[in-house]
C-alpha cells in the first residue's frame, strides 16, 4: 500500500473544519463521504472533489476502495461506527470520545488489537503548535513534572442539538473537557491514581477536576464558563522550573514563558490549535501508522484513558467523593 484511501463518516461544521488539514495530508486520498442526508453528502462531495458519496454509512464502511474510516458523527454513534468499520477490516481514525463508557471504549480497542488494525483517536490538542513541543521542553530543560494546571475560560454560551443532550454527547466532560484530561495525563507521562470533581457538567456552568498522580503530583483542570473569549491556559510546574502558555482558541496565537533559575524567557507563537496544520499532522500520523507500522500519535489506549477519566470525573461530580482509577481498570 502506497497511499491510504479514507472515507469520512459525517458531514457537519466539524467536517468542514478538519477538511483543509485532512485533505492536504501526504499519502492520503479521501475518496468517500457519507451523511445520513444525501443532499449534504452530495454537496460536500461536489464542493471538495470527492469521488464517491452516499447517504448510507454501511455502503462506505463496506466499500472495497476504502482502507480507513474517519468517524466524525455525533458522539453517541462513535462506538457503533468504529466497531462496524473495524469488523470490515478498515483502520479507524476515531473522533473523541471513543465511546460514552469505559467498557465500550475498551471493547473497541480490543477489536482493533485482535484484527491488527490501527485505531487512533483525534485528540488534536497534542499536535498543535506549541503544545506538541511541551514534552520535549519539560524533559530536556525542566525535569519531572510536579503539578499541571489547565484553565479554560469561555464566554457565557449554551449548546443546541445533540451536543446539549447528555445522553448523546456525554456532557461537557466528554465533549470538551476530555481534551484537557488527556493533556494532563500526556504531560505527566503516567496514569492518574484518583479523581475528584466539583461543579456542573453542563454548558455554561463552571467545573473543576483534580487528579492525583501519586507522590504528591497532581493536575487541576478548571473551567470558567462565565468569562470572556475562548482561551486555554497550560502550566507545568517541574523540578527545575516551570512553563506557562496561554492560547486563544480555536485559531488564535499563543504566548509562552519559561522560568528557571537562569531567569525567564518568553515568546509568541502561531498556535491555531484547530487549524489546517494541526489536522494535517493528525491525518499524516494516522496514515503513517498504517503504512509504516509506526505508533499512532494518539493510540487507542490513550483514547480509552480519556473516556475513563471523563467517566470517573462525572461520577465524582455526582457523589462528591474521590474516585480511585484502580476500580476502573
Amino acid at each position: 500500500m502506497q497511499i491510504v484511501r479514507v472515507g469520512i463518516l459525517g458531514v457537519s461544521w466539524w467536517t468542514e473544519l478538519v477538511w483543509p488539514g485532512f485533505s492536504s495530508a501526504e499519502k492520503v486520498e479521501i475518496n468517500w463521504i457519507a451523511s445520513r442526508s444525501g443532499d449534504k453528502a452530495r454537496a460536500f462531495s461536489e464542493e471538495h472533489g470527492i469521488a464517491n458519496w452516499t447517504d448510507d454509512y454501511a455502503e462506505l464502511i463496506t466499500a472495497k476502495d476504502v482502507d480507513a474510516v474517519f468517524v466524525g458523527v455525533p458522539n453517541h454513534l462513535h462506538e457503533e461506527m468504529a466497531i462496524a468499520a473495524l469488523a470490515n477490516g478498515k483502520h479507524v481514525l476515531q473522533e473523541k470520545p471513543m465511546a460514552l463508557t469505559t467498557e465500550k471504549a475498551v471493547a473497541q480497542a480490543e477489536v482493533a488489537r485482535h484484527k491488527g488494525l490501527v485505531l487512533m483517536v483525534n485528540q488534536e490538542s497534542r499536535l498543535a503548535n506549541g503544545i506538541r513541543d511541551l514534552p520535549g521542553i519539560i524533559h530536556t530543560r525542566l525535569g519531572s513534572v510536579r503539578k499541571i494546571v489547565l484553565g479554560m475560560t469561555l464566554k457565557e454560551s449554551s449548546w443546541s442539538g445533540w451536543r446539549d443532550d447528555k445522553d448523546l454527547s456525554g456532557g461537557t466532560l466528554f465533549e470538551m473537557a476530555i481534551h484537557q484530561l488527556d493533556l494532563a495525563r500526556w504531560l505527566f507521562g503516567k496514569n492518574p491514581h484518583a479523581v475528584w470533581a466539583t461543579g456542573r457538567d453542563s454548558p455554561g456552568c463552571d467545573m473543576t477536576v483534580v487528579m492525583d498522580f501519586g507522590g504528591g503530583d497532581s493536575a487541576l483542570i478548571d473551567y470558567c464558563w462565565r468569562s470572556i473569549g475562548f482561551r486555554l491556559r497550560i502550566e507545568a510546574y517541574c523540578e527545575r522550573g516551570y512553563i506557562r502558555q496561554e492560547i486563544d482558541l480555536p485559531f488564535g496565537g499563543g504566548k509562552q514563558m519559561i522560568t528557571t533559575d537562569q531567569g525567564e524567557e518568553s515568546k509568541s507563537f502561531a498556535a491555531k490549535l484547530q487549524g489546517p496544520e494541526t489536522f494535517r499532522r493528525v491525518m499524516e500520523g494516522f496514515a503513517g501508522a498504517i503504512l509504516n507500522g509506526s505508533r499512532p500519535p494518539i493510540p487507542a489506549n490513550d483514547g480509552v484513558w480519556a473516556v475513563r477519566m471523563a467517566e470517573l470525573a462525572r461520577e465524582s461530580l455526582t457523589t462528591g467523593e474521590t474516585i480511585s482509577f484502580q476500580r476502573a481498570q
